[in-house]
């Protein structure tokens, strides 16, 4: 994320600023938007696939099979453990790593354009607008999305915060 006050336009209602998808943007989006709690849920696969192998080596069926649902039972493992590792390494081999992607807020709604993709969420689209620590999580018919505080110049935050209030 780069400061953008030298590269911004500003006028009352239409402020614009990118920001670079780098490793330090992915793990902020990951930090603040991604679900962390630890519950008996989340292991749910794994301890099924284990319990498979454990029944497969048990009643001597094939082996090949038994050892696959262990393997396959340890992964999911690993990646529940590392998934902030997992997830930020995945986004940063794709090809919009290093990328800079433009953001436009107005009185209808924040548009974001890349090179590799473009996206607007309407104002009306927004079902909900929670404020992090360090940003905006976005949710709307189309999905979630993790809106960054931090190369955005304040007449861009201020309008973000006075829709977010008016949606409360």
């Amino acid at each position: 994320m780069t400061d953008t006050s030298d590269h911004n336009s500003s006028t009352e209602t239409d402020q614009s600023s990118y920001y670079i998808l780098n490793r330090e943007y992915f793990t902020e989006c990951f930090d603040e938007s991604a679900d962390t709690t630890n519950s008996l849920k989340k292991y749910s696969k794994a301890i099924i696939l284990v319990i498979l192998a454990c029944v497969f080596f048990a009643t001597e069926f094939e082996a090949y099979v038994a050892w696959f649902l262990l393997a396959l039972g340890v992964v999911e493992l690993l990646s529940i453990r590392y998934k902030r590792s997992w997830w930020v390494a995945r986004q940063m081999i794709s090809r919009r790593a290093g990328s800079q992607v433009n953001i436009r807020i107005d009185d209808q709604g924040i548009y974001s354009d890349s090179a590799h993709h473009q996206q607007s969420i309407l104002w009306d689209e927004i079902d909900e607008l929670k404020t992090t620590e360090k940003g905006f999580i976005i949710i709307h018919k189309g999905g979630t999305n993790y809106l960054s505080r931090k190369g955005l110049d304040k007449g861009y935050l201020d309008l973000v915060i006075d829709k977010s209030s008016a949606m409360v």
